[in-house]
């Protein structure tokens, strides 16, 4: 594959990893590290990381479906995180809005722009349509509607790049914490540690997935970084037969 696409969430876990470069520690609170709306100024890094805030999520409310669909502007970011939903913290909720506010603390402690910010060691671009072939259609889709932050690369790069993570003292970290029993894709045993999807405890697999107006993707890693892969599919859809194949080549 020699095409660049954006990411979308596979960016979640060089977010985790550049948190974790920086220094920031999971138990600092999000509002210590940026200016956030004070019912969520409690909510620890490690929890949002680790998808275990109790923050909901935006990607099901049928007005932002609408908005995207109609390829309308992204909303002010305000408008997301006064409006979603908070329970209570424990239990596993995926939520691109912890990420959204993960995004905001990087850039807020780097005093970079969240590209700059991953510090990424391979080709890749901060997300545009300049540099992706896609449709006249795709291209009218606002990047700012990628709260969490993306990027563009090729999807062989990334899958090295997650590896060189996995494989660092911080990716172990990033492995070592995990949420039992996180559901929704075709690991044996899922789980999600610090911006990594898992499969089984220890790990055998780390990677995340990636899906927007246009592409799905998946990066996979083996849990000592020594060999990884990654798949895309230029429609937007389900990532499981994405994950199939990326166990497959790996073995």
């Amino acid at each position: 594959m020699t095409a660049l696409t954006p990411v979308y969430s596979i960016a979640k876990a060089f977010t985790a990893a550049a948190i974790l470069r920086e220094g920031i520690s999971p138990d600092a609170t999000i509002g210590s590290l940026a200016p956030v709306p004070a019912r969520l100024g409690h909510l620890a890094i490690g929890d949002l990381l680790a998808h275990r805030s109790g923050l909901g999520d935006y990607g099901g409310w049928p007005d932002y479906r609408a908005a995207v669909d109609a390829r309308a502007p992204a909303w002010p970011e305000s408008a997301v995180l006064d409006r979603v939903e908070l329970g209570e913290p424990g239990n596993f909720r995926y939520s691109n809005a912890g990420y959204l506010l993960l995004r905001l603390a990087l850039e807020n402690h780097t005093g970079s722009a969240f590209f700059d910010a991953l510090s990424l060691d391979f080709e890749a671009y901060p997300f545009d349509w300049s540099r992706v072939e896609a449709v006249d259609d795709l291209k009218r889709y606002d990047p700012r509607w990628v709260y969490t932050g993306t990027f563009v690369a090729n999807i062989d790069h990334v899958a090295g790049g997650l590896a060189r993570v996995v494989a660092s003292d911080i990716g172990q970290r990033m492995l070592a914490t995990r949420v039992v029993d996180a559901p929704g894709h075709p690991f044996a045993a899922p789980g999600y540690g610090l911006g990594l999807m898992t499969d089984g405890y220890p790990a055998r697999y780390a990677g995340h997935g990636g899906g927007g107006p246009g592409f799905t993707l998946f990066a996979l890693a083996t849990a000592d970084g020594s060999a990884a892969h990654g798949e895309v599919v230029a429609e937007e859809t389900s990532d499981g037969h994405l994950i199939e194949r990326c166990i497959a080549a790996l073995g």
